[in-house]
């Protein structure tokens, strides 16, 4: 477990970033680069200030950070950081984020999801008689803010990236898409509610397929505020052809993480769950208006069993 610490300073007209006290670097590779660091306390401020601020030098001069070499926030080389953009610039963003909370609460969102799932494969389709390769990027639920809900399954907070279509992914891969559908119940509970992750089920059609992944959040959820509940945790599970149990891919395969793995085999008729986390509630779910409440039951947002977090009793 690797700790990002961040001390925001704001005098005058600067804004100084002190990263001191964050872990030193791993030895895998999710060191971020000092480049990624600073873009993503870019990227936090440009969150919580006026959205038409242009985005070009100026903007960006009177922020100044303070990033220690040797560190998982500046990598020092020959360090790894591949994975430093896709799932550590969003943890520096959103701890940026996070310290605002308590100097301008009416401007910052609870955690989103944080994570790009990077779920990496490839083999040989036999259909087609070529080797094949995919980079599969999923959607996390954003946090909720002071004044509405968080949006369900949107790429995490440095991302431009989309969701295959269905139709397109199995034509060009040999997967069949049992579910794709929104997480019940990943939004974290709030005043206003965490957006929601979603949950996509394939089946292995080939005889083999290769399979590696660096994604987040299977084991911390992301935050809540003022009150505000844990968004829901990630996943990658492993139903393998024959067996009845899910598992996950450290209890599947032996591999000491279920999120960052390489090279592990999917078989024929085996099945893959991801599982992508949602974001976290702001306020005190007791003050969630009823009907918002009631239209998350309706729309199968919430189960009912979580709506007793919102002091729902009713049957």
């Amino acid at each position: 477990m690797f700790a990002i610490q961040a001390t925001v300073f704001v005098e005058d007209d600067e804004v100084v970033v002190d990263f001191n006290g964050s872990s030193p670097q791993a030895k895998g590779p999710i060191n971020a680069t000092y480049g990624v660091a600073v873009s993503a306390v870019y990227n936090a401020l440009l969150h919580v200030t006026d959205p038409e601020i242009p985005r070009n030098s100026g903007c960006f001069r009177p922020i100044k950070v303070i990033a220690p070499g040797g560190t998982v926030v500046n990598v020092d080389y020959p360090g790894a950081e591949v994975g430093g953009n896709t799932e550590t610039h969003p943890r520096i963003a959103l701890t940026v984020i996070g310290a605002f909370s308590q100097a301008i609460p009416e401007k910052v969102m609870a955690c989103e999801g944080g994570t790009h799932i990077n779920f990496v494969f490839g083999g040989y389709h036999e259909e087609y008689d070529e080797y094949f390769a995919c980079y599969d990027l999923e959607s996390v639920g954003w946090g909720a803010r002071p004044y509405a809900d968080g949006n369900n399954m949107c790429d995490s907070i440095n991302g431009n990236c989309r969701s295959t279509p269905v139709e397109v992914f199995e034509t060009r891969f040999p997967w069949l898409i049992e579910a794709f559908a929104l997480k019940q119940d990943s939004g974290g509970a709030g005043a206003f509610r965490g957006g929601l992750g979603a949950e996509k089920t394939m089946r292995c059609l080939a005889e083999l397929i290769t399979v590696s992944q660096m994604t987040d959040r299977h084991r911390i959820a992301p935050w809540g505020l003022f009150g505000g509940k844990e968004g829901g945790l990630g996943a990658t599970l492993i139903l393998k052809n024959g067996e009845t149990k899910w598992q996950t891919v450290s209890e599947a395969y032996g591999r000491i993480s279920s999120s960052k793995y390489s090279n592990v085999e999917i078989r024929k008729g085996d099945r893959v769950k991801l599982v992508t986390p949602g974001g976290g509630g702001y306020g005190d779910p007791k003050t969630r208006d009823l009907f918002a409440l009631e239209e998350d039951l309706l729309d199968g947002f919430i189960s009912a069993e979580a709506a007793k977090a919102y002091g729902w009793n009713h049957s």
